[in-house]
């Protein structure tokens, strides 16, 4: 017996006000060369193009208290039996011309299992130079306790200041960016995370 799952996700605008914002971006660029390559747990080559920050203290601390007061919010929108947070994870993420994240869920691999809800805020510089770049979140199948990939999906576009929350467990890709100056001033920047839960 298949059971069908709509894509699930709340997206929130205007989170920061301009000067956070600001500070944040400034914050982005001022650590441009400390940006790494991206990679998979799975090692898969082509299947991610981006780069990113894995250790930004000043600003982890920001978003993980913001994740956590959107939580109530979250768990009652999806009917999620409140849970006990182990963690809530924080990196920021840089996506530039040709970048790409192919179709995955955030929780598949052992050490990932507990990753409950995930989290992506979207900021870059006014005015916009990229396009592309768009969050899609497919439906899901449900056979025998596997998630698979329906045809059908949402897709969400990266508002500037906007931060989106979904299940982690859904399968979503990152479509290709397309950023003509290639600078990295001009990419889709991002804040993003996920919520762990404590398990037995």
């Amino acid at each position: 017996m298949s059971i069908y799952q709509p894509a699930q996700f709340v997206q929130i605008q205007n989170v920061l006000s301009s000067r956070d914002q600001l500070n944040l971006l400034n914050y982005v660029l001022d650590r441009e060369n400390h940006f790494v390559s991206t990679s998979t747990s799975t090692g898969e080559i082509d299947y991610r193009q981006s780069t990113i920050l894995y250790y930004s203290e000043e600003y982890e601390h920001w978003i993980i208290d913001k994740v956590r007061s959107f939580l109530p919010k979250l768990l009652e929108e999806w009917q999620i039996v409140p849970f006990s947070i182990s963690q809530i994870e924080a990196q920021l993420t840089a996506h530039n011309d040709g970048n790409y994240y192919r179709i995955h869920n955030d929780n598949g691999s052992e050490d990932a299992a507990d990753r409950t809800i995930s989290y992506v805020y979207y900021f870059n510089r006014e005015p916009k130079n990229y396009s592309g770049g768009a969050l899609r979140i497919y439906d899901l199948n449900i056979e025998n306790g596997l998630y698979l990939q329906a045809e059908s999906y949402q897709e969400i576009q990266p508002l500037n200041n906007s931060i989106v929350f979904f299940p982690s467990h859904f399968l979503h890709e990152v479509l290709p960016v397309i950023c003509p100056s290639r600078h990295f001033a001009d990419s889709r920047f991002t804040l993003n995370g996920w919520i762990r839960r404590v398990t037995v």
